[in-house]
């Protein structure tokens, strides 16, 4: 196990999560929200399917069970689409926010339950940090401020600690790239039945702009996938889960150079407990001999 390598991927995918909100915002102008999400996935679907063709991945099934298979296909459709509906029904911040506060504790959980994962000083220390943090990313918070877009982004995290749990255990088993074109077949499949459900199945016309930010997303999409496949394969679940809260920086960052929602007092305190918690994560208490 390469924790540094894990590390770094998490990190990165943290950065590519915190720009995600932003295109989810453009698409909006033009797409609905399960047309950008069946869009970005076809998209992921094709080039992750291209990349087996070409450097002959080897399709494999062996030893793994059918049934963790499906809910590995499922659980990212599932977080993308609350997560989706979180972002456009609250700030972005806010989004993220409630997203990990889910995450962080189911995947507490799940590591514990399902890869042996102890509960050490150091994770312990992570995670109060973490949710300190995102406590300081929703104050002034009472009942009244419990909206669509908060029980969304707790409903995503969840479903994303689902999702990386299955990462960790099939990660190192199945083909990257070959778990990847799973999940966004998944992901359209999901799009696809809530279309027909909602009666909102169309074909829009898109400008040349909302075309190529929807293949930015779809290639984005699928590298971030990788990432984190990657990174879990060689990393706590736990304490990758708080890496991957480094989107909340790298969020109030976008959120701020493209919308201009400056960051509060709060958010910005909140924001050094993420990168406390972050560097915590990946800290060695062990002594060298």
């Amino acid at each position: 196990m390469n924790k540094t390598k894990g590390f770094l991927s998490l990190l990165s995918a943290g950065f590519l999560f915190g720009f995600f909100g932003i295109l989810v915002r453009l698409l909006s102008d033009e797409l609905t929200n399960y047309q950008q999400i069946l869009f970005r996935s076809v998209v992921g679907f094709i080039l992750a399917s291209i990349i087996i063709v070409i450097l002959k991945r080897k399709i494999s099934f062996k030893n793994i069970s059918l049934i963790n298979l499906f809910f590995f296909a499922v659980s990212l459709p599932l977080t993308i689409i609350f997560y989706t509906l979180s972002i456009l029904k609250t700030k972005i911040i806010l989004a993220v926010a409630t997203l990990f506060l889910g995450s962080i504790l189911f995947s507490l959980v799940s590591g514990i339950l399902f890869f042996k994962e102890k509960l050490t000083f150091k994770k312990g220390m992570a995670i109060i940090s973490s949710i300190i943090a995102l406590y300081y990313f929703t104050i002034p918070f009472s009942l009244s401020n419990i909206n669509a877009g908060l029980i969304f982004g707790v409903l995503s995290g969840f479903m994303d600690a689902l999702s990386n749990t299955f990462k960790k255990h099939l990660g190192g088993k199945v083909d990257r790239f070959l778990l990847i074109s799973i999940q966004m077949m998944g992901t359209i499949i999901v799009s696809l039945i809530l279309m027909f459900y909602t009666k909102a199945f169309t074909f829009p016309i898109i400008s040349p702009f909302i075309l190529i930010i929807g293949l930015l997303f779809g290639f984005l999409l699928m590298l971030n996938n990788y990432l984190m496949l990657v990174g879990f394969h060689h990393f706590d679940l736990n304490l990758g889960t708080i890496v991957l809260s480094s989107e909340l920086l790298f969020a109030s960052i976008f959120g701020y150079l493209f919308y201009k929602e400056i960051p509060t007092l709060n958010e910005l305190i909140g924001g050094g407990l993420i990168a406390f918690s972050i560097i915590v994560a990946h800290l060695n208490f062990k002594k060298n001999k």
